[in-house]
């Protein structure tokens, strides 16, 4: 007998098992090298769902980007809204006046009372629509921005993508700069009245707590926004002709005076503005937009209430305190508050930002149809 037959009876067992583990190796390594291949080559399935999560990721870090935008552009723009209110509203004439000591120093006196309340009004009315429009004009710019890029990247064909250069982008955020100027000067003349009709009868004598505070600015606000169902336009420049650069609305935010060159520009400015007309007018708009008042409001008044107590306890003692003032006293305190206190109020607004985030989606995912 050969000596390989006598080795193989020896370790017949060793050699079956050694068959068995070398020729699972191999079928292993050919099904990982199989794995490996199709790994490297995605089925269409699994490359369509790679580039929904490619894309979800990078939509949402674009939103994120508008956000932060839009949120220094509120948080930067609260100084100059408040410079601009004092210059329609001033009061330092009268002060000045009353350094002299003269004999209509109580006409004088109820003139800074309506100035101070009609400036405190005026900033947060200024402040919401100002912050609502910025969210609004940079979501929808930001919602065609994505799809431009998106389109150009070539991730997905998109035949209705536009294409919004510098300048129309330009062009269409000069509505946040025309409210800064006409909008907010017209706001601050239209609510001084308003504040008079109100606030006239009130002696400054009389002691004032900010819960009457709140309710005589209640007031005020129900016969300033009863003038107009949608008093917000008002103070946009909406016009009620049909210009150049609305062609399907009578509603305009552009003036004559900022003609478009191209003509195929000139209808997506149209349609932006349309779009951002439709989005004032709706009901999520007025939600947030009494949401943010009143937040704001309460803000100020909280605040007010603090300093009146601090000056209250400057003179009595802390037991059984009745947190109010003789208006003349409120008026200095009035007179210098700034609105907001706290600008987390305005940015972190929970429907604010429900509001942005569905103004972005529903651009992000809009067809865009216009007359060329």
């Amino acid at each position: 007998m050969s000596l390989v037959v006598r080795f193989g009876k020896r370790h017949k067992k060793k050699l079956i098992f050694s068959a068995f583990l070398v020729g699972g190796s191999y079928a292993f390594i050919k099904y990982s090298i199989n794995r490996i291949k199709k790994s490297l080559f995605l089925s269409p399935e699994d490359s369509k769902l790679v580039k929904k999560e490619y894309l979800k990721s990078k939509k949402y870090d674009h939103y994120l980007a508008i956000k932060k935008t839009s949120d220094d552009a509120i948080l930067s723009i609260i100084e100059s809204i408040q410079e601009e209110i004092n210059h329609h509203l001033s009061s330092s004439e009268y002060l000045e006046q009353l350094k002299l000591k003269p004999a209509n120093k109580l006409e004088l006196w109820e003139r800074i009372k309506i100035l101070a309340v009609s400036k405190c009004l005026a900033s947060i009315y200024s402040l919401v629509i100002l912050s609502i429009l910025i969210k609004i004009e940079l979501n929808i710019v930001g919602g065609y921005l994505f799809k431009q890029i998106v389109s150009n990247s070539s991730i997905i064909n998109d035949s209705h993508s536009i294409n919004l250069s510098a300048k129309l982008q330009q062009k269409f955020l000069q509505n946040i700069e025309k409210f800064s100027k006409d909008g907010i000067k017209k706001l601050c003349l239209n609510i001084k009245p308003i504040v008079e009709q109100v606030f006239e009868n009130i002696n400054l004598k009389e002691n004032i707590g900010t819960e009457y505070l709140n309710e005589k600015i209640d007031l005020v606000v129900q016969l300033f926004e009863a003038q107009n169902d949608d008093f917000v336009t008002e103070y946009l420049n909406f016009g009620y002709s049909i210009s150049k650069g609305c062609l399907e609305s009578e509603y305009c935010l552009i003036d004559e005076s900022n003609p478009v060159i191209d003509h195929v520009e000139e209808n997506i400015l149209s349609d932006l503005n349309n779009e951002t007309l439709d989005l004032i007018l709706c009901e999520d708009f007025k939600q947030t937009f009494r949401s943010m008042f009143d937040a704001i409001k309460n803000d100020l008044l909280n605040n007010l209430s603090s300093l009146m107590l601090a000056q209250i306890l400057q003179k009595e003692s802390s037991q059984k305190i009745t947190i109010s003032l003789p208006f003349a006293k409120l008026l200095p305190i009035l007179n210098q508050i700034k609105v907001p206190i706290n600008k987390n109020v305005v940015i972190d607004n929970i429907k604010l930002n429900i509001f942005s985030a569905n103004i972005y989606e529903a651009f992000r995912s809009k067809i865009f149809l216009f007359i060329v």
